[in-house]
């Protein structure tokens, strides 16, 4: 759609007032000459010794043609003068004014000199007074009547002579200079209506500014009726114009008459965003939870569509610092078109209080009309995390107590539990040391395993141990990074390659017929056997016990107090011995047991 901007006004060539001040001042009376227009200064030298002349513009009292008459350099500066005048055509206006002695120097000490009486037909009625030192000025007119023509003659110590005279001046030319306009994104005509009499003219020069603010003044405006095609200046080159209208008077100072221009244009794209389009789904999170930004975009130019920009989203942080979480171009939005937009944004980062920036076109590659509805901002706040990660160890399965027996090869397995919505990645978050040695997480005997759900960490660690005591210790961080508990999870342990049979007893003892028989391992054997017998010597039962049914240190076997046949035990003491057998070597110890009901 086109754009108009018309500047209506009536215009044409104002008038000024021209005041032109002629002095002359004797040897005595300050010596010197002078010719000013409107206060300023005309002769090219104010001092000299004799007489200065000008022509005067009889419509604007402008003077011009200077000369000097004077005794330095011209021997007879009288008969200059002389031929000057009578070269001058009738009803020139000539001004003259001494300067220091012009009697002495031009005029001569006598009345009636031919000089003096060439000066008379320039209508001077005191030019044959003038005497040595006197002061003397006019503006004589070629042919005019003695004495009907401005003049002034002070006697010597009488102080200079004056002349003052004004006139009104229409001006012959000028201008209008119209304000710039901007944001065009193609140029199409120019219309005008003015009135201009015979001879007189109005000019239309369009100056065009450039991006970096160069200003041209380009050709001036051809005009067919009162329509000039500026279809040729490129808009992307010269992105505002203004007008310039030059005025000229005719010969009779006639002047021409502006009354309207108008700028045909089509205008540059407007992107825009408002708080009416813009949405979050919620403006307070917890830390790790989503957060859905909606907004629209639209075009609300009626000139050009804007072609191929950037939308861009960034987080502003409490300090200050961005973050850029999405950037999507546009290829082209035309007029009261709109594109949607729905961005979500995973707050992990980091709690606190933040905001959602848009900017559209951030490169700045559309030129638009304003630039300060292509911004919006929404806050939000993330809730920091008040959860409480755990942790579980077992070894080979199993929670130990301190000061059991382990395998040499042990797999060391730990979960770590956390509550909340934040991932973790970090292998740092679980810290294992063995014997206050950290074990590095790039080692072969250790594992690291995440997740999304609980547990978020697992680690399996399958150290190769010696005999000997150990200490494990392990800590674990939450999701600011911070060790939840200083003094962490502790176990200690023994190791022994050597199998051996530790602590036999059993449970209760005496007991009314059931018991468990309780002993240690220090390696798993091939088999256990339990047996039981009278005081007299008689096996009453035996309980064989494979690898697969026992574990290293402690161990716990329920028997149920009654013979190979099922029958109860009679109430009496009894022995029973514990038999283990591993590779080559067999232990055994006995023990006794009691029953009483």
């Amino acid at each position: 759609m086109l754009h108009l901007i018309h500047r209506r006004m009536a215009g044409n060539l104002t008038e000024y007032e021209n005041l032109l001040e002629i002095s002359s001042a004797g040897t005595d009376d300050g010596e010197f000459g002078s010719i000013k227009l409107n206060d300023s200064e005309k002769l090219p030298n104010t001092f000299y010794w004799g007489i200065a002349t000008a022509i005067i513009d009889s419509a604007t009292l402008e003077p011009s043609e200077f000369r000097y008459f004077v005794y330095s350099g011209d021997t007879a500066p009288a008969d200059s003068l002389i031929n000057y005048i009578n070269s001058l055509p009738s009803g020139t206006l000539l001004a003259m004014t001494i300067c220091a002695d012009g009697a002495q120097s031009v005029l001569g000490f006598s009345q009636g000199t031919p000089v003096r009486q060439a000066i008379e037909t320039l209508g001077s009625l005191y030019v044959d007074s003038v005497l040595y030192r006197d002061s003397w000025c006019m503006i004589g007119k070629k042919g005019a009547p003695q004495g009907t023509v401005l003049e002034s003659f002070k006697k010597r110590y009488s102080g200079p002579a004056e002349i003052q005279t004004s006139k009104t001046v229409l001006n012959q030319n000028g201008w209008i200079e119209f304000p710039f306009i901007k944001n065009s994104a193609k140029w199409l005509s120019v219309t005008k209506k003015d009135s201009l009499p015979s001879g007189a003219a109005i000019t239309y020069f369009p100056v065009g500014i450039k991006n970096s603010n160069t200003l041209d003044t380009l050709d001036a405006l051809t005009f067919l009726g009162n329509v000039s095609d500026i279809s040729t200046i490129d808009a992307d080159i010269y992105t505002s114009l203004k007008l310039i209208a030059n005025f000229q008077a005719n010969d009779e100072f006639e002047s021409p008459v502006f009354q309207e221009v108008g700028v045909d244009f089509s205008p540059v794209p407007e992107l825009a965003v408002n708080y009416q389009v813009v949405s979050v789904s919620n403006d307070s999170v917890l830390i790790g939870e989503d957060i859905t930004l909606s907004f629209s975009i639209t075009n609300v130019s009626e000139g050009e569509k804007a072609d191929s920009f950037n939308v861009k989203v960034e987080v502003i942080n409490e300090d200050n610092s961005r973050q850029t979480i999405f950037v999507q171009k546009v290829d082209s939005l035309h007029y009261n078109n709109w594109r949607n937009f729905d961005i979500v944004y995973n707050t992990s980062s980091g709690s606190g209080a933040k905001t959602f920036l848009i900017n559209i076109d951030p490169e700045n590659q559309i030129r638009e009309l304003f630039e300060d509805n292509n911004f919006f901002s929404v806050p939000f706040f993330i809730k920091p995390d008040t959860t409480k990660p755990v942790i579980s160890l077992t070894i080979d399965g199993n929670d130990i107590l301190d000061g059991e027996y382990v395998a040499p090869n042990p797999t060391i397995h730990i979960e770590l539990n956390d509550e909340s919505l934040l991932p973790i990645t970090d292998p740092s978050s679980v810290l294992v040391y063995l014997n206050d040695e950290l074990i590095p997480a790039d080692t072969s005997i250790i594992n690291y395993q995440f997740s999304e759900t609980n547990p978020k960490v697992t680690v399996d660690f399958t150290p190769v141990l010696d005999d000997g005591e150990y200490g494990l210790k392990v800590l674990w961080k939450n999701s600011g990074g911070n060790i939840v508990d200083s003094s962490g999870v502790k176990k200690f342990f023994l190791v022994s390659n050597e199998a051996k049979l530790l602590n036999v007893y059993n449970y209760p003892n005496p007991s009314r017929g059931e018991t468990h028989f309780t002993f240690k391992l220090t390696q798993l054997p091939e088999e256990i056997r339990i047996k039981i017998f009278t005081i007299a010597g008689r096996l009453v039962r035996e309980i064989k016990l494979t690898s697969a049914e026992l574990k290293y240190d402690f161990n716990k076997i329920y028997w149920d107090g009654r013979d190979e046949d099922g029958d109860v035990f009679a109430n009496g003491v009894y022995l029973y011995k514990v038999i283990m057998k591993a590779g080559d070597k067999s232990e055994e110890v006995t023990q006794k047991l009691a029953i009483v009901k």
